[in-house]
């Protein structure tokens, strides 16, 4: 190869580059339109980009362009078939189409190509979730504390996957253990208190949430205002465990 043909190599990426980076400030100040002018100019320079492939979809997907985003994400993988974040992004884009089945299918390639990729895991595990499928999320979420046993998140998204087809005794277990992780974990203590009501312990279940709104970071003057301000923080991050579990949990019908 010539030096003078690396240099017009060299050249091209070099200008191809700088159409990526105006085009992604583009998108960060969410100008769209001329995000994806920056990118067609970068793949006029170099037409097998993969970056700019994997860029206009996302920006395709930002727009509800789910279709041309897609083709986008099949180019990429035409070009890179072992590319496990273009069928991680190509699976969000079916997602956002409803089309959970076809998301599946493509996070499960992801994950054939990096099958330690726990993120990829989740996301097929939520996918089968939005399908009802959930026995086959519940095996997602145990092979995912096969690799990472002490992680109470997944302790956690086992629980509620039990509860999901009323498995609440198993169900329980699995909160009590991430809760022994991570005592804290107001998500989980919210998910206990609520399957010890479906089995009727009331009681116990009241002891969850009082345990949640725990007064420990209260101080003794209500009329402290850095006291105020520690109790509405306890409240809110109650409030948002709450918003959490119901997004989370779907009761058997």
């Amino acid at each position: 190869m010539s030096d003078s043909k690396v240099t017009d190599e060299q050249a091209a990426s070099v200008a191809a580059d700088a159409k990526l980076k105006a085009a992604m400030a583009y998108r960060n100040a969410r100008r769209y339109e001329s995000a994806l002018k920056s990118i067609d100019e970068a793949l006029s320079i170099q037409p097998n980009s993969q970056l700019a492939w994997l860029t206009k979809g996302v920006v395709l997907a930002e727009l509800g362009q789910c279709n041309e985003s897609l083709s986008c994400y099949d180019k990429l993988i035409a070009l890179d078939a072992g590319s496990a974040v273009a069928y991680r992004l190509k699976g969000a884009t079916f997602e956002m189409q409803g089309s959970f089945g076809k998301a599946a299918e493509c996070f499960l390639k992801a994950i054939e190509l990096e099958p330690s990729n726990m993120g990829l895991r989740l996301n097929l595990a939520n996918s089968y979730k939005k399908q009802k499928k959930y026995d086959d999320a519940l095996k997602c979420y145990q092979q995912m504390l096969e690799w990472e046993p002490k992680n109470p998140i997944i302790n956690y998204l086992i629980g509620i996957a039990l509860g999901d087809i009323g498995k609440y005794e198993e169900a329980l277990t699995f909160f009590d253990d991430a809760l022994r992780l991570k005592p804290d974990y107001n998500d989980a203590a919210l998910a206990k208190g609520f399957v010890l009501t479906k089995l009727g312990r009331k009681d116990k279940a009241k002891a969850c949430t009082e345990k949640l709104l725990d007064t420990k970071k209260e101080v003794a003057s209500p009329k402290d205002a850095n006291a105020a301000s520690l109790n509405d923080s306890c409240r809110q991050d109650y409030e948002a465990s709450m918003r959490r579990f119901k997004d989370a949990f779907s009761p058997p019908k």
